[in-house]
């Protein structure tokens, strides 16, 4: 098993070059810092970082990535926000940022990335506040979030389908 981590830091290997079509990348666990080189993966479509509680930013070169259609976030209790060029994302659909604790704020040209149709945000308990720019969000059909940030999705009632999930116990370990 390769550690991502390890292989977006050793200079001799170029993941971009291994895999020229990679559609689909999913990170999972401790990833500290995501390399510039993300961005030469041209064909990617699904990028899926999960449970990299260390992760406190994305590199400003994810708006490269013009083909991605699902950004997960999964459980990236450090990251506090995103770059701007996040607008840049002409294709995105899915933005998962739930588990996301840190988040403060959503990116202000968030508008901008007309074919979002779907946020999962739930438990994003720090985010106070949307950007005016979510309400050109003309494709959103369902925002997923938990009652702590309800209020701030009120205005979206009536257009949008809203998912109001209640905290979530699973006690099969105990069996």
């Amino acid at each position: 098993m390769c550690s991502i981590s390890q292989a977006f830091s050793n200079s001799s290997f170029q993941i971009s070059y291994a895999f020229p079509n990679l559609e689909e990348l999913n990170i999972d666990s401790d990833l500290v810092e995501l390399s510039g080189d993300l961005s030469d993966l041209i064909e990617l479509k699904k990028l899926s970082i999960t449970h990299c509680h260390k992760l406190s930013a994305l590199p400003e070169v994810i708006g490269n990535l013009i083909k991605l259609e699902v950004l997960r976030l999964k459980s990236c209790s450090d990251l506090v926000t995103f770059p701007a060029s996040i607008k840049n994302l002409g294709k995105l659909q899915f933005l998962d940022i739930s588990d996301c604790f840190s988040i403060k704020e959503l990116p202000e040209d968030i508008g901008e990335i007309s074919t979002l149709k779907k946020i999962n945000m739930r438990q994003c308990s720090r985010l106070q506040d949307l950007p005016d720019s979510v309400y050109d969000l003309e494709q959103l059909e369902e925002v997923i979030f938990d009652e702590k940030t309800r209020d701030l999705w009120e205005l979206f009632r009536l257009k949008i389908e809203i998912r109001v999930l209640k905290d979530e116990f699973n006690l099969d370990w105990l069996l």
